[in-house]
């Protein structure tokens, strides 16, 4: 179990990490002060198939011996991210982009909230994709399922490796070997969230260690689970399996079947209001109200918002790691400049610098270390770096064939109303 520290105990914001840096002076965060002005701005999708842009300069020798793209290295690079999900500065522009344009001379159209919805995002492209047609988006910020479905529908550009070195070396040994890109040729992870426990002490008046914890009559009309199936299934199959009342497959290579187990686990517990609702952030709200007492939660939310009686705990059952990854769509007219950027955010430095914005668990090897140099509080901060003695449980979410999902959808929206 881990507490997130109190906001007196140094905790990582977005002001003072920038702050911090700027006191420490240190070459890697000067260097991202260009004098290119990438700012931040919510723009509307490009249309597919949009014009190239300017010639850009050649990028990096590959440092592995692998070979590089041949492609030329042209823009503009046109990036689909979601809202807050990138460094910005008190002009409202971002440092990362910025040392991007300057270092490699390819301007960034980058789109501030252009995926809200990845199911709706998805049904954007996907007509597009179908046909054989470029999305017009260069590179993307996806969740794991949907960058499974890119990838085994042939729709993700392979990512050439001599242009992501930094990245093959960097990308935590956690997030390899996933079943649908075990080389990671196709994705990198943008930045990672746990799922676990999260519960208000005060409350529950004693700490909660474990999923099943959550099925404890004392909490009967105060939980909440999460109203994404992809993640409150796998962590209720995994409280089964801990019972001897699941198959023994990990959560990454649960079938529909066990999902349906996880369901009819949970039915009796919602029909009778032990389970008060299915939520999104808004537990952070309930926690702090009263109304709700215990709830599975992601770390972001905590480390960003929670009050100081509110306690993530990894369950010892087991526990989620996913990510937000980068993809680059078939088609894409500036898959070089892409490359570079993916390599470009896989620097120990600028990853630092961005898991202090985004509140989320760095993918980047070495980032703790780095932001120690600037505030060693937030390297110590578990929500943003699982300690040792929790990575040995931590799983993957499933990636579910899509007539199968349909039917799981339905099912869990019918228990969930």
């Amino acid at each position: 179990m881990t507490e997130r520290p109190s906001s007196a105990g140094g905790d990582l914001t977005r002001r003072r990490f920038l702050q911090g840096a700027a006191l420490a002076g240190t070459a890697a965060y000067l260097a991202a002060c260009a004098p290119s002005r990438a700012t931040v701005q919510p723009t509307v999708a490009p249309s597919a198939g949009a014009s190239a842009g300017a010639q850009g300069t050649a990028g990096p020798s590959p440092s592995d011996g692998t070979a590089a793209s041949a492609a030329p290295l042209t823009g503009p690079l046109r990036f689909a991210n979601r809202d807050a999900y990138i460094d910005i500065d008190q002009d409202g522009a971002s440092p990362t982009l910025v040392g991007f344009e300057a270092a490699h001379g390819v301007a960034v159209e980058y789109a501030n909230a252009a995926i809200v919805d990845d199911e709706a995002f998805f049904a954007s492209i996907r007509s597009v994709l179908e046909g054989g047609g470029p999305t017009g988006w260069d590179l993307i910020v996806v969740s794991d399922w949907l960058a499974a479905r890119l990838t085994d529908a042939g729709w993700a550009e392979e990512i050439a490796a001599g242009n992501v070195p930094t990245a093959l070396t960097n990308v935590r040994d956690e997030l390899r070997g996933l079943p649908w890109d075990p080389e990671m040729r196709f994705h990198f992870p943008w930045q990672s969230v746990a799922t676990g426990l999260g519960y208000n002490r005060a409350s529950t008046g004693r700490d909660l260690t474990s999923v099943a914890d959550l099925f404890d009559p004392a909490l009967a009309g105060r939980v909440t689970l999460l109203r994404d199936m992809r993640a409150t299934l796998p962590l209720v199959y995994l409280a089964l399996q801990a019972q001897g009342k699941a198959s023994d497959r990990p959560p990454a290579a649960m079938t529909a079947g066990d999902a349906r187990a996880a369901i009819d686990y949970l039915r009796p517990f919602v029909e009778s209001g032990h389970i008060r609702a299915f939520t999104g952030s808004e537990y952070l709200t309930d926690l702090g109200s009263g109304d709700t007492w215990a709830a599975l939660v992601q770390s972001g939310d905590f480390a960003s918002s929670a009050s100081p009686d509110d306690v993530f705990a990894y369950p010892e059952e087991g526990w989620l790691l996913t990510s937000h990854s980068l993809v680059i769509p078939r088609g894409a007219e500036h898959q070089h400049a892409a490359e570079l950027m993916i390599d470009w955010v896989y620097d120990v430095d600028r990853a630092a610098r961005l898991a202090g914005w985004t509140y989320h668990v760095s993918p980047v090897k070495g980032v703790a270390e780095a932001i120690a140099a600037v505030d060693p509080s937030a390297a110590a901060n578990p929500l943003l770096f699982p300690p040792p003695d929790v990575l040995g449980r931590q799983h993957a979410a499933p990636v579910f064939t899509e007539r199968d999902e349909r039917t799981l959808k339905a099912s869990f929206a019918a228990l969930t109303g």
